[in-house]
């Protein structure tokens, strides 16, 4: 069923072409290369502000002509930047008996050069499924998802989705959502050896603010557990002057499970503001981007794709594969809120994922194509 000199080869090619988020073209162009020799038609998006076309994704329809299910196989061309401390060229795929190192090795080449041979391999055998298969090759991942939001506006759709992420030992059917959020707490300016009894330090009330926030309740959702506040930052003051800080800024992460929605953290943050006689003195917003915020979903776990994933991991690998409800983000947030489209995140995986020495392993890479083989089989039905 699998060609483990061709997955290889995938998988080591994609490796050799530096793709670092904003310069994905030239994966960009051999996925789109193989797309084509499998008989399908790839299309290029490019996000707006992409003026030299360095960031393009790939996407294309496989169809077997027959009625069935809409189902997208979905992963990033782009990594990180090479950091630093590395023993082998990250440039150059390096076998460690089962390891494989090179950047982009586990996160996440591995996942597309396993959709590629799945893709391949019903290229080639159309008798063998039923609907269609969307494959889809995003760029800016690390960065925006800005090549994700560029397909959503162009009419992405699938009814189920496998996000081929690196996690191979479980599979998450959920993720927390995320929020940035910029608060601003003014204070009164006075020269500083008239402070404390003229003048109102803003960084002494956002530092209060900002502890407040922090015990701040939450929902607790049965399967993604608890949201979270996280200030990242605290800004204010003139070190070269002496002057009673007016401003301070505060930036927040705030991540959500459903139930949780924007107006519900500004509200909370403005009551802890008032409670500490802030009232009328602080300022909260969402940070400003072109594109929507990720927001939580949860799959049930008797979901068919859940389901048939997880039957099949078990039939291939002889293990039980843990399901897991993440608490970052990801793409499959975009899929999930965005399109409405059941998404379930499992791939092949490794170590040291954006560091030095990043490495996958080869037996995941194969496997998981083999899963990916049998779950549209499955599918078809």
């Amino acid at each position: 069923m699998i060609n483990e000199n061709l997955i290889k080869e995938y998988w080591y090619d994609m490796i050799k072409i530096r793709s670092i988020t904003g310069e994905e073209a030239k994966l960009a162009e051999y996925v789109a290369d193989k797309l084509k020799g499998f008989g399908l038609e790839p299309k290029m998006s490019y996000y707006e502000g992409d003026e030299e076309k360095q960031s393009p994704s790939v996407y294309a329809v496989l169809d077997s002509g027959k009625p069935g299910p809409k189902l997208m196989f979905i992963g990033h061309i782009d990594t990180v930047k090479v950091a630093n401390g590395w023993n082998t060229d990250p440039f150059t795929p390096t076998e460690d008996g089962d390891r494989t190192y090179g950047l982009g090795a586990m996160d996440m080449k591995g996942g597309l050069a396993a959709i590629l041979a799945t893709t391949k391999y019903y290229s080639e055998n159309k008798d063998k499924f039923t609907g269609e298969l969307v494959l889809a090759f995003v760029s800016d991942e690390e960065n925006l998802s800005k090549g994700t939001y560029q397909l959503v506006n162009e009419g992405l759709s699938a009814d189920m989705a496998i996000m081929a992420e690196c996690r191979f030992d479980n599979m998450a059917i959920g993720f927390r959502g995320r929020y940035s959020i910029e608060v601003t707490v003014s204070g009164k300016a006075a020269h500083a050896s008239h402070y404390p009894n003229v003048g109102e330090n803003a960084l002494i009330s956002g530092s209060k603010l900002a502890i407040a926030i922090e015990e701040l309740p939450t929902i607790i959702h049965p399967t993604l557990g608890g949201g979270t506040w996280v200030v990242r930052s605290i800004e204010g003051g003139v070190k070269n002057a002496l002057i009673v800080p007016e401003k301070c800024e505060l930036f927040i992460d705030r991540y959500t499970v459903p139930g949780e929605t924007y107006e519900v953290c500004e509200k909370q943050i403005l009551e802890a503001a008032e409670k500490l006689g802030l009232a009328g003195k602080v300022d909260v917003r969402l940070k400003p981007r072109k594109s929507a915020y990720m927001e939580p979903f949860a799959l049930e776990e008797s979901h068919v794709l859940v389901q048939t994933v997880k039957e099949t991991f078990k039939e291939v690998t002889g293990n039980e594969i843990r399901i897991e409800f993440d608490k970052s983000v990801c793409d499959s947030n975009i899929l999930a809120n965005s399109l409405d489209i059941p998404t379930v995140t499992f791939g092949p995986s490794g170590g040291n994922m954006h560091g030095a020495n990043e490495y996958g392993h080869i037996h995941q890479v194969l496997a998981a194509t083999e899963i990916y083989i049998k779950t549209v089989s499955k599918l078809s039905k």
